[in-house]
């Protein structure tokens, strides 16, 4: 379940669904197809042909038909994202993980994946269609991109300026600075 919210960024929501059917092979791209419960409707995403690899492996060692779920709960529904979180957290507690509370918030991996999706140059669009959102505002919140972006104009400014004026006094490193 993990795997699904750290390098996909899905909805917790969203990995407590998944179906056996849910892993495919497409020409020579692995898929996943999600679905959305707040967009009630399905996405299909491409994922790491290691993720793809191992579920392959989970299904078939669980004997997972195509219509079950992939996790489920003790009488055989879906899982609970309740109850994911608070074993997560119970897992960093039991293994001294300092935070715990903290360190696992599921939701907060989508906001990583579409950060790092718009740093590599991703359209703020194509994120947008990734995460499921409607509305561009509410990807903009997702994406925690401007920080970022004023640090690399920032340091390419810097760069730029040589040992100049008011430049090389506020230069990370400068007698001033």
């Amino acid at each position: 379940m993990y795997l699904h919210l750290w390098c996909l960024g899905l909805r917790i929501s969203e990995v407590c669904t998944l179906k056996g059917n849910a892993y495919y092979w497409q020409g020579e791209d692995a898929w996943i197809q999600v679905y959305q419960i707040k967009m009630k409707n399905y996405k299909r995403i491409p994922i790491p042909e290691g993720l793809y690899k191992i579920m392959q492996v989970y299904i078939r060692r669980h004997n997972i038909g195509p219509d079950d779920y992939l996790f489920t709960n003790q009488r055989g529904g879906s899982y609970s994202s309740a109850t994911f979180q608070k074993q997560m957290k119970k897992f960093c507690q039991e293994r001294g993980i300092d935070g715990g509370d903290y360190l696992f918030k599921s939701h907060d991996y989508r906001h990583t994946v579409a950060t790092l999706f718009y740093d590599n140059g991703v359209s703020l669009q194509s994120v947008r269609d990734y995460l499921g959102h409607k509305h561009e505002e509410m990807t903009q919140q997702y994406v925690d991109y401007v920080p970022m972006k004023i640090a690399k104009e920032s340091e390419e400014f810097f760069k730029n300026q040589g040992d100049s004026g008011l430049a090389a006094s506020l230069r990370k490193g400068g007698k001033h600075g």
